[in-house]
């Protein structure tokens, strides 16, 4: 069982067992008052986030630097004109074949790579982001919590559950709904697993109108919504994921064509990220030695027969492929042909060529100069978390850590608010060994990921390490301080919540 289906199952049974359980658990935030018109946008994002520690631990959770940067800069292209401008967003991949996309409590939104890998144009890929950004904007997570007066809980388990269901296809979701549905409580669980369809259209005429003003071709969502009700055809009495959680009614296709016709025609390029990362999660999607042999014999079917929509694309799968089966140099070749062959620049083939010219370095000089592509990739895109990323991760490999401190400290790209920031200066530091830097580092990245606990631990470490200089442990002290001081508090509100639900529940006489 992954951990989404252990915490789920675990949810819920808390669930039942609230109060009680309310009042000594730690886990969830307070949740302020359920019968309120919904629920407040910190406590919503403090949800988010702690769902968010549970999803990153899970197997499927596919924390791949490529095509995360390629579906946030996508979903902020979105964002960037739709009234939720001033939200921050997440957007994260989920691996699974299976055709979905869901949106969590907080602006955490998941997209299945399944669904990256089969839409036909970016303009498709971007109506799907921006119906679930529709979500997010009309904040129907929150009213759908807020309106569970008598368990928000409950409410939370079954949300979660919806997501799980989201994700898994056949018996497995059976599986997991059989696992939640416990007493008496059944009919409430099944009652939230998906929007109600008043939220679906209201999604999509948000989400309609965010990829019109965004510059995509309005017609991508109605293509999308009619591959998916055609696609039901060939299921077998069984919809794709993404109609079971959207689910497609007549009147919304209808909604959806005749909005489009009142557009005047607007053709939009697929860009050429929208290309490579569709061939990159085509490789990623397989987990397995046999899987990616596929994979690259794929592409290169494409490649010899020429059927490949985009040649430069499967020169760059073939060189994904060819990268997870240790085939350095056959990485090497296709991806220095898919950069010669694209018709124009990108971060993701100036990475990859710069990756294979490493991988298949046999000495020092050759290893320098992948070094050198990094550098000067990381120099032509600075505001590329992927470039930076990747840069600093080969000066880690070959032990250059002073400079990959240094060039962390003075980057734009890699943001103090990003985890990952914390991460890299961690293995810099655990690598100079010096201790105190090492553990203050990961316990500000275990803060921002809204893990606590192991954020206090860690910077307990960089006291007991005490090989800092005087800063250095000062601020170490500080940063302690507060963070006790901030779980304390969230204690105390879940403590004070079980408790008013208590009395609650005795002065009705449940």
């Amino acid at each position: 069982m992954t951990v989404f289906r252990l915490f789920v199952v675990a949810l819920v049974s808390f669930a039942l067992n609230a109060p009680q359980a309310l009042a000594q658990s730690a886990a969830l935030p307070s949740l302020g008052d359920a019968g309120g018109e919904d629920l407040p946008p910190a406590v919503e994002r403090r949800l988010g986030e702690q769902i968010m520690q549970e999803v990153r631990r899970d197997p499927s959770y596919l924390a791949d630097p490529e095509a995360t940067e390629y579906l946030n800069n996508l979903g902020y292209s979105l964002v960037s004109v739709s009234p939720s401008r001033s939200l921050d967003f997440v957007f994260f991949v989920v691996r699974d074949p299976m055709l979905n996309a869901f949106a969590l409590p907080g602006g955490f939104i998941g997209v299945h790579s399944g669904l990256i890998v089969t839409t036909q144009s970016e303009s498709e890929l971007a109506s799907v982001v921006g119906h679930e950004i529709g979500h997010v904007t009309q904040r129907h997570i929150a009213r759908m919590i807020a309106r569970q007066k008598e368990s928000s809980a409950m409410a939370i388990g079954a949300l979660l559950l919806a997501i799980l269901a989201a994700r898994a296809g056949g018996s497995s979701s059976a599986d997991l709904t059989q696992a939640a549905i416990l007493g008496s409580q059944a009919a409430m669980i099944q009652q939230q697993l998906n929007f109600s369809r008043e939220a679906e259209r209201e999604a999509d005429r948000v989400g309609f109108q965010t990829l019109i003003d965004a510059g995509f071709d309005g017609r991508g969502m109605e293509a999308f919504f009619a591959r998916m009700q055609a696609g039901t055809r060939i299921y077998e009495g069984t919809a794709p994921a993404y109609l079971r959680t959207h689910p497609m009614t007549v009147e919304r296709i209808s909604d959806m064509q005749n909005r489009s016709r009142t557009l005047r025609f607007r053709q939009r390029a697929d860009s050429i990220d929208f290309q490579l990362v569709r061939a990159r999660l085509r490789v990623l999607q397989e987990t397995t030695t046999q899987g990616w042999r596929d994979t690259l014999e794929y592409f290169n079917g494409q490649i010899a027969n020429r059927t490949a929509h985009a040649q430069f694309a499967a020169r760059y799968g073939a060189a994904v492929a060819a990268l997870k089966l240790n085939l350095p140099e056959v990485a090497y070749q296709n991806a220095q042909t898919a950069k010669r062959l694209a018709p124009g620049s990108s971060v993701m083939l100036d990475k990859i060529v710069a990756e294979a010219r490493f991988a298949a370095a046999s000495n020092d000089a050759e290893r320098d100069e992948g070094i050198r592509l990094a550098q000067e990739t990381a120099a032509r895109y600075p505001l590329s978390g992927l470039a930076a990323n990747h840069y600093v991760g080969l000066l880690l490999k070959v032990n250059r850590n002073e400079e990959a401190v240094s060039y962390l400290r003075n980057q734009q790209a890699i943001t103090r608010d990003q985890p990952s920031y914390y991460a890299l200066l961690g293995r810099a530091y655990e690598a100079m060994n010096r201790r105190s830097l090492q553990h203050q580092a990961v316990g500000e990245m275990y803060a921002l990921l809204g893990a606590l606990p192991p954020a206090i631990q860690q910077l307990e470490l960089a006291r007991r390490a005490n090989d800092g200089d005087f800063y250095t442990m000062s601020e170490v002290d500080a940063r302690l301080r507060d963070l006790r001081a901030q779980f304390k508090r969230e204690q105390d509100a879940v403590r004070e919540a079980g408790g008013r639900r208590g009395a609650d529940d005795g002065k009705s006489g449940r």
